[in-house]
């Protein structure tokens, strides 16, 4: 019995010391471990939440929700860079479109028989054409653009009497072919429908005046069109003839101007009468030469220069490059439109993007030179307003 229990105690004894010494050596290996762990140094990764799929991203509700390649993640792919954008194509700045340029002379038509009846309501009205003083104004005018050098490379005019015989005046001093001499309707003057030649005391009524206040620019006279109609031929005119765009894009930049505006469509077609009519030019001088008005500049009480600070065509002569010169670093046209007063004034406030009911509060004289100029850099620009230089060799 004593042999048996010895024995059986020294087992046990070697069992506990077999325990310890596994403990002692696994407390040993771990020790080991963590300190090898923060001996190392981490490494730093740049990390870009947004290319994670794990971050959240906005939906077309407006609310988070998880990207559905979170399911194929990719850690490189989350610490990776994002891609850089795609490449913008820009037009070079050697482009011959870029260095295009146009000048527009927007020529109004010289005094006319119209003009001696303000009581009449005009409109396309026909039988008014231009009277001695008109026929004179347009040698002024012509013998002027002659000695500033203006040349035209393209004429285009209204088919009514009074404008027609405006640009073959001018055209016939100025050299430039009768038959090169483009007609369009888009450069007539206001339709004014059954009211042409009426009494404008038996046509505007007190209830049609308020009516046309109520619903300009969309009124328009019985058969007739409204100022905004106006305008909308006269833009896409400019912009289809002269510069040769696309009917969509036309349509489109009219559209697009029209929604900046503000502006509404009405059924009721209105039109607004024509204010403050072009003054009667005296017919008593003659015409002088451009010698003479050179010489005797300064004493010329009505120079606009000098009495009025009126900007002159000499701003837009060759030397000033605003009309088309001889320099070959820019390709340059210079197109004449002989149209009307109400036309003119129309086509500026649809370039400035303003109502039609502003054109009342511009002046837009007989025989006077409106000149635009266009680039596809800058787009159109207005240089010259409302010019009457010439009327000085009267």
């Amino acid at each position: 019995m004593g042999s048996s229990e010895s024995s059986h105690v020294v087992q046990e004894e070697e069992e506990e010391e077999e325990e310890e010494e596994r403990s002692s050596t696994g407390e040993l290996q771990n020790s080991l471990l963590v300190k090898k762990v923060l001996e190392q140094e981490p490494e730093m990764s740049p990390c870009h939440a947004s290319a994670s799929p794990l971050s959240p991203q906005r939906s077309s509700f407006g609310t988070p929700r998880m990207d559905p390649s979170a399911k194929d993640w990719d850690s490189y792919k989350a610490l990776a860079p994002p891609p850089p954008p795609p490449p913008v194509l820009t037009r070079g700045p050697s482009s011959n479109d870029d260095r295009m340029v146009v000048d527009v002379c927007l020529i109004c038509h010289g005094e006319c028989e119209l003009n001696l009846r303000p009581d009449i309501v005009g409109g396309r009205y026909d039988a008014a054409a231009l009277t001695s003083n008109g026929k004179r104004q347009a040698r002024a005018l012509a013998v002027f653009l002659n000695s500033q050098g203006i040349r035209f490379n393209t004429v285009y005019c209204s088919p009514l009497d009074r404008a027609r015989s405006m640009a073959l005046c001018v055209c016939q001093e100025m050299n430039f072919a009768e038959a090169q001499i483009q007609s369009s309707d888009a450069l007539m003057d206001l339709n004014m429908g059954h009211w042409e030649g009426c009494h404008r005391s038996e046509i505007y009524t007190p209830d049609v005046l308020s009516l046309m206040e109520r619903y300009r620019p969309d009124f328009a006279a019985p058969s007739g069109e409204s100022l905004r109609q106006l305008e909308f031929r006269m833009v896409q005119f400019l912009n289809g003839k002269v510069l040769c765009l696309p009917e969509k894009l036309r349509s489109h930049c009219f559209l697009r101007q029209n929604e900046t505006r503000g502006f509404t469509n009405h059924n009721t077609r209105v039109n607004n009468p024509v204010q403050g009519l072009p003054k009667k030019k005296s017919g008593k001088s003659r015409l002088k030469t451009v010698s003479n008005i050179i010489e005797h500049d300064a004493d010329d009480e009505m120079s606009p220069k000098v009495a009025n600070n009126h900007p002159s065509l000499d701003d837009i002569n060759v030397k000033n490059s605003s009309f088309p010169s001889t320099n070959t670093s820019s390709a340059s046209s210079c197109v004449g439109i002989f149209t009307h007063s109400l036309p003119i004034r129309c086509l500026i406030t649809g370039l400035l993007e303003c109502s039609p009911v502003m054109s009342h509060k511009m002046c837009i004289e007989d025989s006077s030179v409106t000149v635009l100029r266009h680039s596809w850099e800058t787009g159109w620009q207005i240089k010259q307003l409302n010019d009457t230089a010439h009327l000085r060799l009267l």
